[in-house]
């Protein structure tokens, strides 16, 4: 991999919420449209300041906000490279028998990226993989398809199990097993017929502290920051709570305002004017932080041609190929946290070939634990484009790894 130039480094759990790509029903009723929602409210604001300072310098934020800038600069500063080793250790018991798996993909592009994984790991063991489109908190059907075409394991990412719980225990009666990430259920077999669940709410939680002491480090304890996401998906609820800690924590000066969209909203190419509506009617907004990649396409040049781009700095968790590191290039984003989504295949292959040979994955918590790190300059970015369509992949020696404990 090509050494990435002044990237900040922190390893901590980040979920891949741009591939968060199935909906919560019971979360539905508390989202709006990206048009309807300039009434939220500020939710995170510190209890006893909802202005930010009158001044941004460092010395009297750090007045303001006691050691929290320091703290959030030291989170945002902890440095090394991206992750060498990748999480799994235990070999396996032996080379296993060829199988097919099923990767349910959804529409979203961040899901496309996660396929050359699950294209890698399947040729490594010798297996075949069924690529089988599902729809986005319905991917019952996608299910049922793979069961029909005789998969012996089937993925997929960021759907709650309630949003397919008849397909996925008709899996689980044919000793089909699911393996997924980016969501929020807790892998429990016998159970929920789970075997795996990577960059999950813990790990997505995480991604927003970490970009939001980014910010919080960035703007000297003076920010102000409008954070858009859809909490249909609960990994992205997780993601907000973890920028809300952050600023509770560390910016008791700094505000917080939510814009809630949609899934719809977001294909509509609805959130560009949202977001430009909301700056508009707030202009002390100086940082607009995005819950996943995808979000913001269109935003900077919707903020540009209205003026509003000198405004703000755009920042996220998890950024795209298509959208934040090229803008981070041309200098109209600030900063996004990376996300190894082709090393979370590997992730879910490496468990589906320990339970068909029946072994136990006593590190499955443990490796649910994705690396990450904060790009933020151009050169970092261009590398990490460079690398291809899926961005930082994971570890560069990976698939060497996984082979040598696989046996092939």
């Amino acid at each position: 991999m090509k050494k990435l130039s002044r990237v900040a480094v922190l390893l901590v759990p980040l979920a891949l919420v741009a591939a968060s790509c199935g909906s919560d029903d019971n979360s539905s009723d508390s989202t709006e449209a990206a048009t309807e929602a300039t009434d939220a409210t500020a939710s995170t604001e510190a209890p006893e300041s909802t202005e930010a300072p009158e001044s941004t310098e460092a010395t009297e934020s750090t007045e303001a906000g006691g050691d929290g800038v320091a703290a959030a600069q030291a989170a945002a500063d902890a440095a090394s490279e991206p992750a060498e080793d990748i999480g799994p250790t235990i070999p396996l018991d032996g080379v296993p028998e060829p199988k097919t798996v099923a990767w349910l993909e959804c529409e979203q592009p961040s899901c496309a990226a996660i396929t050359p994984g699950f294209e890698d790991a399947t040729a490594a063991l010798g297996w075949d993989l069924i690529v089988i489109p599902a729809a986005s908190g319905a991917q019952g059907p996608a299910i049922q398809q793979a069961l029909d075409q005789g998969a012996d394991f089937i993925a997929h990412t960021g759907s709650p199990l309630a949003t397919a719980e008849e397909q996925i225990a008709a899996a689980q009666a044919a000793g089909v097993g699911y393996y997924s990430c980016y969501s929020t259920d807790v892998p429990d077999p016998e159970n929920n017929n789970l075997f795996i669940q990577c960059g999950d709410s813990p790990g997505v939680f995480a991604g927003g502290e970490l970009i939001s002491n980014w910010v919080i480090a960035d703007s000297g304890g003076a920010a102000n920051t409008l954070l858009v996401n859809i909490p249909d998906f609960p990994v992205l609820v997780s993601e907000a709570e973890g920028a809300a800690a952050a600023y509770e924590a560390n910016c008791p000066d700094c505000t917080v305002e939510t814009l809630d969209t949609t899934i719809d909203s977001l294909i509509a190419g609805e959130v560009p004017a949202a977001v430009a509506s909301r700056l508009q009617a707030n202009p002390d907004i100086n940082y607009v932080h995005f819950t996943f990649g995808d979000l913001p396409a269109g935003v900077a040049d919707t903020l540009e041609e209205a003026g509003l781009l000198d405004q703000v700095k755009i920042v996220g968790v998890d950024f795209s190929t298509q959208v934040g590191l090229p803008e981070i290039i041309a200098g109209r984003h600030a900063a996004w946290t990376a996300n190894p989504k082709p090393y979370a295949a590997w992730l879910m292959v490496d468990a589906m070939a320990r339970e068909s040979l029946g072994m136990d994955n006593p590190e499955e918590r443990d490796n649910s634990t994705l690396p990450t790190f904060i790009v933020s300059d151009a050169d970092a970015a261009q590398a990490i484009l460079d690398l291809g369509d899926a961005g930082w992949p994971g570890p560069e020696t990976m698939a060497d790894q996984f082979k040598a404990l696989w046996g092939v």
